[in-house]
């Protein structure tokens, strides 16, 4: 910095901020701090080494053991700062003198990290009574998510464990982030949709549709949110590449349409789910079993029951139709022509056109020679609109005319 004297010109000065906006400007000239240096969240690595660092003063049983609980931990702890795996190992030291034991183990890391998280119990919650048809639902519920996540895994998301001892809406499933995601396949969206129909349809498929209850109403929203989403703000679907971000975005005649398209896909994501849940249902009983016998679940022993069970074959689901769903919404009458085929016979015309017919489940292409005949049809209403039109301004030029003599004038 200036203004340093000469027996003491190389003082460097170094200065840290999480605010960089709200410094005042004159700190920030030419030759005070004009040198910025921005810190990222650590990586991987990073994390591992910043444990380390943390970890000196720490007993762990060994140093082979210390070496494998920092890798899991720093695999665990994306997206964490310095500063929070610090504390990490702080509370796992804590935890480890309040059980009185001489070394940090693999509980106590895993018990800090969730304190970190904060998704911790601390034993002082309401001991409500769950009623015995409730735990049912709710091990069938946790039971159908596990199986679905096995069979539609996500990798940058494996699940670690899932339990019943919580009632709520959402699923009690928890899971790892892992990085290194940089894009998001059209498939992958199209598998988190059918996986949030999970609790709604092992519900209904076990307890009848005039027997649901609370546990799974928010699992259709998440998945209509989700379908919408993929619709609306990712420019993947048959609606096209327009970027909706908010309600008021929609021209009025979109709305229909984008109904149409997102019941296909819930269509397609309850039909699938329920597959899935069919071929699958001795490991969705076996793991319902344990649940009610143990609580909790981890997720080796959830994919030991998944591979070990048998299959029970199922028909194939009826693909997506996204065109088939927009020409039932009259999709294309917004712009008269279209492909695979015209729907409305008029430009500007954006009603339906299955005419009272149920709506079909494949595309339906018209043949050429029926265009023609639509085409001569159509042509023919023009022409005669046309000698309509002529023939009302020559009736109004025949109108009688007042004549006048000059002299009047």
């Amino acid at each position: 910095m200036d203004g340093f004297k000469v027996s003491t010109s190389q003082v460097l000065v170094i200065g840290a901020t999480n605010r960089l906006d709200i410094l005042d400007p004159a700190l920030l000239r030419k030759g005070r701090f004009d040198k910025i240096i921005r810190v990222g969240l650590p990586s991987k690595d990073g994390r591992l080494a910043i444990l380390k660092v943390h970890a000196r003063n720490k007993f762990f049983l060994s140093e082979g053991e210390k070496d494998t609980l920092l890798q899991e931990i720093a695999e665990q702890t994306e997206d964490f700062t310095g500063a929070e795996l610090q504390n990490i190992l702080n509370e796992a030291g804590i935890l480890t003198a309040r059980k009185d034991l001489d070394y940090i183990g693999r509980d106590e890391l895993l018990e800090a990290l969730k304190r970190q998280k904060g998704t911790f119990e601390t034993g002082q919650e309401d001991s409500t009574e769950v009623p015995e048809e409730l735990t049912l639902r709710l091990a069938y519920r946790e039971a159908a998510v596990a199986v679905l996540a096995c069979h539609l895994p996500d990798p940058h998301r494996p699940f670690s464990e899932t339990d019943i001892k919580s009632i709520r809406s959402q699923p009690n499933m928890q899971f790892v982030e892992i990085g290194g995601r940089v894009f998001k396949r059209k498939a992958d969206y199209v598998n988190s949709i059918v996986r949030a129909c999970a609790p709604r349809v092992i519900e209904e498929e076990m307890f009848g549709v005039d027997n649901l209850c609370w546990i799974s109403a928010k699992a259709t929203l998440e998945a209509s949110r989700l379908a919408e989403f993929l619709i609306l703000q990712t420019g993947l679907t048959a609606l096209g590449k327009a970027y909706y971000r908010y309600q008021r975005d929609l021209l009025p005649n979109l709305a229909a349409k984008i109904e149409a398209l997102r019941d296909e896909y819930m269509r397609f994501a309850v039909e699938k789910c329920l597959s899935i849940l069919r071929e699958n249902h001795e490991a969705v009983e076996t793991i319902t079993d344990v649940l009610l016998e143990k609580g909790e679940i981890k997720a080796d022993e959830i994919w030991s029951i998944y591979k070990s069970s048998p299959k029970s074959p199922q028909p194939t689901v009826s693909p997506i139709d996204e065109y088939g769903s927009l020409i039932y919404a009259g999709r294309w009458g917004v712009h008269g022509v279209s492909l695979p085929g015209r729907v409305t016979f008029a430009p500007g015309n954006v009603g339906f056109a299955t005419f009272g017919a149920p709506r079909p489940m494949e595309t339906q292409i018209i043949s050429d020679e029926t265009w023609k005949l639509i085409d001569g049809i159509w042509d023919k209403r023009v022409e005669e609109m046309k000698a309509d039109a002529s023939l009302e301004i020559e009736e109004k030029e025949e109108k009688p005319k007042l004549l006048m003599a000059s002299h009047f004038l």
